[in-house]
């Protein structure tokens, strides 16, 4: 169904991996917050990667069915509290903006961006 980039040799910035960080570390705690536990550890390991400067599994782990894919995919959680929900569907979209911009976005993806934002304004 998905066929992602292969991103190989590529590096992050140090800028790039702050603001990585800032939204995963923003998706994480929504996840806890709401007990979604399995999607959760996959954002920590993420996160690890970033801080271990091991970017290429990075690129390659973040564009994997485990974000993108179907159920079970860290995009896919259902989160009960629509406040929490919201917050939720911003930093995805936030996600696949910056990884846009720094031309790592695999394809297939951008369909979630646009059904996000559909529900964020229907939500104002």
């Amino acid at each position: 169904m998905f066929g992602f980039k292969k991103n190989k040799n590529k590096r992050l910035t140090k800028k790039t991996c702050v603001t990585f960080l800032e939204i995963l570390t923003n998706l994480l705690q929504i996840l806890k917050k709401s007990n979604i536990h399995e999607q959760a550890k996959f954002i920590e390991v993420l996160i690890v990667l970033l801080n271990q400067r091991k970017d290429e599994q990075f690129i390659d782990l973040i564009n994997s069915v485990n974000m993108w894919g179907g159920s079970g995919a860290v995009w896919e959680v259902h989160i009960e509290d629509s406040a929490d929900n919201r917050s939720f569907e911003k930093e995805i979209v936030n996600l696949i903006d910056f990884m846009e911009k720094i031309n790592i976005l695999g394809p297939g993806v951008k369909p979630i961006r646009k059904l996000f934002k559909q529900n964020i304004k229907g939500k104002l």
